[in-house]
């Protein structure tokens, strides 16, 4: 009996002093917490990267930001390091975009830094990913006038809209979805630093996690066409006329109103063939030519041109996706679904 009360005195003991230790490690308060809003990653070499964080700070009046750097292999090592630069306890809890160096992605890849920040169960899934020309860094630590601060400002900037449809802004969830497919190849904004701002100016054609090339706007329009997405950007088509005095530019912007895309396939893996019907209405809201578009059978001729070469840019842009052996609208799903 009396062994079992000094066990129980020792227990209660080391009870008392174990809660007396936890005072020191208490989960900090909010404004002691550094809100890592995005995450760069550039090439150093192919073990290490350079990575960069940027962290909002809320003061009166303007905000302003706060950035450290580190070199790290991994994700992880990365945040130990950064932890110590910091006065804050840095979290990921508030991660909203991540950047990549093009240097990064063509040469080493984004699938483990990507993978290894998704598995992070403090990390949301609806982080943007995007690749930028020259370094992640010089995104992040520029100076953007009449901008927000740069959280906010690429924040808003990778949010979907209709002026920019032409690229999938791929989260981090529907990235790791792609990467891992067998019937399609992941896409993401590209991003450049031009004249104090940060333009989408054209989009990032993966094989799996590496960057391969880029396809143009209008190319990102069919593409996103393809995939089913009923609202586009505006587009700008130009035709060659044949008049009296010779060949005439003409000139049409057209506003979509909507769109439709129907891909099937007759399920032969040896032979298979592959129909696209793409569906396109609109309004042309802006023409320079020398067609009356008032009367009917010109207005008809004018439409019967348009058709053909978007036949014939959609006809080329595959066959160029096809001879780089890359899917990004998805054209092989339409063979798994037959299996």
């Amino acid at each position: 009996m009396m062994r079992w009360i000094c066990w129980y005195l020792i227990s209660t003991v080391f009870s008392l002093a174990l809660a007396g230790c936890t005072g020191e490690f208490e989960r900090p308060a909010l404004e002691d917490m550094a809100m890592i809003g995005v995450m760069g990653f550039d090439y150093i070499d192919d073990k290490q990267m350079n990575v960069v964080v940027a962290i909002p700070v809320p003061a009166r009046g303007k905000e302003s930001t706060q950035v450290y750097s580190t070199k790290a292999s991994m994700t992880s090592e990365a945040m130990l390091k950064l932890a110590t630069k910091s006065e804050r306890t840095m979290t990921l809890s508030q991660l909203r975009v991540i950047l990549f160096s093009e240097e990064l992605a063509r040469k080493v890849g984004i699938g483990k830094v990507v993978l290894d920040l998704y598995r992070n169960p403090i990390v949301g899934e609806n982080v943007f990913i995007a690749i930028v020309k020259g370094k992640a860094e010089d995104i992040i630590r520029g100076e953007y006038r009449n901008k927000p601060e740069v959280n906010t400002y690429l924040n808003d900037l990778l949010r979907p809209r209709v002026e920019t449809a032409f690229s999938s802004f791929s989260t981090i969830h529907d990235f790791v979805f792609m990467m891992t497919s067998k019937t399609g190849d992941p896409n993401l904004p590209y991003l450049i630093k031009q004249n104090g701002n940060i333009q989408i100016a054209k989009v990032a054609l993966l094989r799996k996690d590496k960057l391969i090339g880029f396809y143009s706007q209008r190319e990102g329009k069919l593409v996103q066409c393809l995939l089913g997405q009923k609202r586009l950007p505006r587009v700008k088509f130009e035709l060659t006329e044949q008049t009296n005095e010779g060949e005439r530019l003409e000139e049409i912007i057209f506003d979509f109103v909507w769109s439709k895309s129907k891909v099937r396939s007759n399920g032969n893996q040896k032979k298979p063939v592959i129909d696209i019907n793409l569906e396109l209405r609109g309004v042309v809201v802006g023409y320079d030519g020398k067609k009356n578009l008032d009367k009917r059978p010109q207005m008809e001729k004018l439409v019967k041109q348009m058709e053909a070469l978007i036949k014939r840019e959609t006809t080329v842009m595959l066959k160029k996706f096809q001879q780089e052996g890359v899917d990004p609208a998805g054209i092989e799903e339409s063979l798994r679904q037959k299996y």
